[in-house]
């Protein structure tokens, strides 16, 4: 897909320890690899790019509170606007977030 572009890009699962991987977390190399799936991801939006983000995990071992990727704390803070995004699941308010 090398120069192709969508008019709407959506990126998600922008945790620490998912993207970028674990795995690379240890290895130079492979991070510059995963840094550079990221740019290209996100330069491949033409009119909207949409970042998401899980604030908490659910898994068959309980929640786990999440950690933002380690790319978007790099994003300059003017560069993006940041909703917060809840809603009631089960009873209980969730909270999600996004960044445009």
């Amino acid at each position: 897909a090398k120069g192709l572009e969508w008019k709407v890009v959506f990126v998600v699962w922008l945790a620490d320890g998912r993207f970028p991987s674990h795995l690379s977390f240890s290895k130079p190399d492979e991070m510059e690899e995963e840094r550079r799936l990221f740019y290209v991801a996100v330069t491949r939006a033409k009119d909207e790019l949409y970042l998401a983000y899980p604030i908490i995990y659910s898994s068959y071992d309980g929640e786990v509170i999440m950690k933002t990727s380690r790319f978007l704390e790099e994003l300059p803070s003017f560069s993006y606007d940041k909703w917060e995004v809840q809603n009631e699941i089960f009873g209980r308010e969730k909270e999600t977030e996004a960044m445009l």
